[in-house]
């Protein structure tokens, strides 16, 4: 008996390798129900971001994914004894933002005097320090103004003057949970501005 002819292998006649497409126009249907249903899924997936906005007009500034373990430094010039001031902050397992540390330069007007707790006050040459801190802070409002200096540094050692994101103004930093998708939309929206 003679094999299958080219023209037979063009009609898709069972030839064993006219199998896997017949396969996949059979099921299409099915597949692409699973990748519309995968989609949905990860567009569904919870993300925790730190956000930077005004809180007045609420307007968005900045986004950034976080994972526990996470750190930043938040740094300013304090508006009274006019020396630097920098804070450390960690993000915990519950995506909570935690003052670990804090340094400055002056232990006067509004400024850190003592520890308390089982937290430890050091003299670091010509500024204090004060560490083993474990305190929650729910969302950060801060003043910004190019004269005071305020930065933000990430782990990573992304750095941003926070007055050049929205002039000389409050701005409020938090962690919050959002989806992928609404993720997706609010750096979209970010990107076009």
């Amino acid at each position: 008996m003679a094999g299958p002819s080219c023209s037979d292998f063009r009609k898709g006649d069972g030839a064993p390798h006219s199998k896997a497409p017949r396969f996949f126009e059979m099921h299409k249907r099915a597949l692409a129900a699973l990748i519309i249903l995968l989609v949905a899924v990860a567009a569904l997936a919870p993300l925790h971001i730190f956000s930077i906005e005004t809180p007045r007009s609420g307007r968005l500034f900045y986004l950034r994914t976080v994972s526990p373990g996470d750190r930043f430094s938040l740094s300013f010039i304090h508006s009274v004894e006019h020396c630097p001031v920098r804070d450390h902050i960690r993000i915990d397992s519950g995506y909570r933002m935690v003052t670990y540390a804090t340094e400055f330069w002056s232990s006067r007007t509004g400024l850190p005097y003592a520890p308390f707790g089982d937290e430890t006050f050091t003299t670091e040459g010509d500024h204090f320090r004060i560490e083993n801190m474990n305190r929650v802070i729910p969302e950060i409002y801060q003043w910004v103004d190019k004269r005071y200096a305020n930065r933000l540094v990430f782990g990573d050692g992304k750095e941003i003057a926070l007055p050049d994101l929205a002039g000389d103004t409050l701005l409020k930093m938090s962690v919050i949970e959002v989806r992928l998708a609404q993720y997706a939309g609010m750096k979209l929206k970010l990107s076009i501005r």
